[in-house]
């Protein structure tokens, strides 16, 4: 149960662990496409400062040119980006069938999350999540990252809502109890969760029924 359900205007959904169900799958590929160690990638890539990437302070681009030329890696860094981009996006399908459910019942929704701007346009052009969302935030393009309260407020502050006109969909405690504490209703996502969350949405999703 949602407290205050009925005053829910806008739903930002999380990517990563919630419309992302991709897993771990993007190490298997980096091994059997491009021939790399995926864990000596992601030590040298994202294990130093991974927040700087997160806020937009460095470009993933120019840490996989730089993994390139220490590595020795024959290909190029857009070959890697490419393979990363394409297997870190497999959509839950119950949530987006749940997702064009509130987008009829007048549900406006966003993505909210913590990823670098290059991943973000992908996932908005290429991953086509601009067809099915209302705007995308991403803490590359923003400058700040969950849970600080500055990321909720961005989203705020464009939407033009109310913090209690918001329902934050997330899979980290971390990025709840922030958004709670801002005043923001919350449900904080399981795994396998699709179907708790519909019990949660329905009068939401009655609405579309109308």
């Amino acid at each position: 149960m949602i407290e205050g359900i009925e005053n829910i205007r806008a739903i930002a959904w999380d990517f990563n662990g919630v419309l992302n169900i991709a897993g771990d799958g993007w190490r298997a590929a980096l091994r059997a496409e491009l021939g790399l160690d995926p864990e000596a990638f992601e030590q040298a890539v994202f294990k130093r400062n991974r927040r700087a990437l997160q806020i937009g302070e460095d470009d993933i681009l120019d840490r996989l040119e730089a993994f390139v030329a220490e590595s020795g890696f024959e290909g190029n860094a857009e070959d890697i980006l490419e393979v990363l981009f394409e297997q870190d996006n497999a959509p839950d399908r119950e949530l987006l069938l749940m997702i064009a459910q509130l987008d009829r019942a007048g549900v406006a929704q966003v993505m909210a999350t913590n990823c670098d701007a290059r991943r973000a346009r992908f996932l908005a052009v290429e991953g086509g999540w601009a067809e099915r969302f209302d705007a995308i935030f991403a803490s590359g393009e923003l400058g700040v990252a969950k849970p600080d309260a500055g990321f909720f407020q961005r989203i705020e502050e464009a939407m033009k809502l109310a913090p209690e006109e918001l329902l934050l969909i997330d899979d980290r405690e971390r990025n709840i109890d922030a958004a709670d504490t801002r005043g923001w209703q919350v449900w904080h996502y399981q795994s396998g969760g699709a179907m708790a969350l519909a019990q949660a949405l329905m009068p939401l999703l009655l609405r579309a029924e109308d």
